[in-house]
């Protein structure tokens, strides 16, 4: 098989044992550029993660890799245009779910509220990974905009943890008002702070 990384073509044998030096080897070499590892085109097919548990099931068959690098800039403002995604998509749900605790949350219901909560630390952590990358002021367009977003996160920081001494008291009337009152407006606060983040040669689509 032939792996495909910056201007280089690596071969190896379709052989599992391989593979750690493999690895090594493409790790090597990105490590001594500037960019950064996004993720693997296998014969076609783009996969994002569990890249070693593919091989192991797919390595008879693999004839062509392809690494995908990106600067730290572009990988950063794509995952702010993932989070943009994810708020607005989240906005009209987290209304409804709101409503679900208001009367009696069925199972669903809740298994939508932990679905939030994995959410909401996604974007914690992802805020948390380009805030302390050394380059920050080279990635994101307006730092004074990241520094005031910055407090829009710590404030949902606090919000995570009033949420689930609520939860834990099974008080879902305020789980309703905060999903209502508090957590909506500052979604809707968030995304409009992040489209100004995001660099005007990043392409928005259907975000607005």
């Amino acid at each position: 098989m032939k792996i495909h990384i910056l201007d280089k073509i690596l071969e190896y044998e379709n052989n599992k044992n391989i593979l750690d030096t493999m690895f090594n080897e493409i790790n090597d070499t990105v490590r001594d550029t500037n960019l950064i590892f996004s993720h693997l085109i296998i014969d076609g097919l783009e996969i994002y993660d569990d890249f070693y548990d593919y091989f192991l099931d797919n390595i008879r068959n693999i004839e062509k890799v392809i690494v995908v690098t990106k600067t730290i800039k572009r990988m950063s403002e794509e995952i702010l245009l993932s989070t943009v995604d994810y708020l607005e998509r989240a906005i009209p749900e987290i209304e409804i779910l709101s409503n679900e605790f208001y009367k009696t949350p069925s199972k669903e219901s809740w298994s939508k509220l932990m679905d939030l909560i994995e959410g909401i630390k996604w974007i914690m952590d992802t805020f948390a990974a380009i805030d302390s990358n050394e380059q920050l002021k080279t990635i994101v367009n307006d730092y004074e905009e990241w520094n005031i977003y910055a407090k829009d996160i710590y404030e949902l920081q606090e919000l995570l943890v009033e949420f689930e001494e609520i939860l834990q008291n099974s008080d879902f009337v305020s789980t309703a008002d905060i999903l209502s009152y508090e957590i909506i407006p500052l979604f809707k606060d968030m995304k409009v702070k992040l489209l100004k983040l995001i660099s005007e040669e990043v392409e928005i689509n259907d975000v607005n």
